[in-house]
């Protein structure tokens, strides 16, 4: 874990997420949890890239919630590194809830709760300080079912490849429903692979409309 070493990471930590990847690794043999099964690139595609939003966000004491955690990116690995972070894990798929129990009781993360449901569902609008959400729909579609969830005042990020021009004309239109009026684009490499990234950042600054998000099968059918 030399790449964790050099975050700044303390023993204990570092130990956590030796733990989180064994978990990883073994819990993939049956549900196929993430394609990157190499520990290094574990290490920097997973772990490094969900804890460079600790570089840019003061994270202390705030609270987060992680929209479709799947294995735990970037909602567990934030909980490790900053332990005074309030996370909720939001996951629909029922063997993913499982791993993520197992990570947070082996990890003995008392910063994390863990929730199996939909964002568009969830109904508790304008709680969280932060949403956050990695590999998770497009941004149109992404900001509708989760950006009520919001405080005013709070910031989303959204976890990104470089090339998410595209996706941002495709959400004008999301932005101006959701009165969204500017965004901040944090572009960052990874240390080793230098492969390129992008936190997309979007700090509230009015109250969702209530009629906001829609059904599920209408934010598909007919997408902001």
């Amino acid at each position: 874990m030399k790449l964790l070493e050099e975050f700044g990471l303390n023993k204990e930590q570092i130990t956590k997420f030796d733990k989180f990847l064994s978990l990883l690794l073994e819990w993939n043999e049956k549900f196929n949890l993430t394609a990157i099964i190499d520990k290094d690139q574990i290490e920097e595609k997973h772990f490094i890239d969900s804890l460079m939003l600790m570089k840019y966000v003061d994270l202390k004491g705030k609270t987060l919630i992680d929209i479709g955690s799947g294995a735990g990116f970037p909602g567990i690995a934030l909980a490790i590194g900053e332990p005074e972070l309030k996370v909720t894990l939001l996951e629909s798929n029922g063997k993913k809830i499982s791993f993520l129990k197992e990570v947070v009781k082996q990890l003995e993360l008392s910063n994390v709760e863990i929730i199996q449901g939909r964002a568009e569902e969830l109904g508790t609008r304008e709680k969280y300080d932060i949403v956050t959400a990695r590999a998770v729909k497009e941004l149109n579609v992404l900001l509708e079912i989760s950006y009520y969830l919001l405080k005013v005042d709070g910031t989303f990020y959204a976890y990104k490849a470089s090339n998410i021009d595209n996706e941002i004309d495709n959400a004008k239109h999301a932005f101006k429903c959701l009165q969204i009026d500017s965004f901040n684009k944090i572009e960052y490499n990874l240390p080793k692979s230098k492969d390129s990234r992008v936190l997309l950042g979007i700090l509230k600054k009015n109250k969702t409309l209530k009629k906001y998000p829609r059904r599920y099968g209408e934010i598909v059918k007919s997408p902001l």
